[in-house]
């Protein structure tokens, strides 16, 4: 015995895209509330020129221009702090 599809339903098809769609929202906003909180500049002794050949210019962590993946707030490529990782390329 031979089975045929029903044709896809516009109502079907709606509640499909909708669904999918507030899955992927979920999945994003599950994503982000899971993101490690930055740590304060106190935290790690933070100071905003080098230490000897520890710039944070040169660590695995830095995000240029100003940014840390670590270190909470604005941080200059020349700063240092006790959390440095030397990056392969230095």
């Amino acid at each position: 015995m031979l089975r045929t599809r029903a044709p896809l339903c516009r109502r079907t098809f709606l509640q499909s895209a909708a669904g999918a769609v507030g899955s992927a929202t979920l999945s994003a906003a599950l994503n982000n509330a899971n993101a490690a909180p930055k740590i304060s500049k106190q935290a790690v002794a933070y100071q905003d020129h080098p230490d000897g050949d520890k710039r944070c210019e040169r660590c695995t962590q830095f995000q240029p221009p100003d940014a840390c993946k670590m270190v909470d707030g604005q941080i200059s490529p020349q700063g240092s702090c006790r959390i440095f990782i030397p990056s392969r390329q230095s």
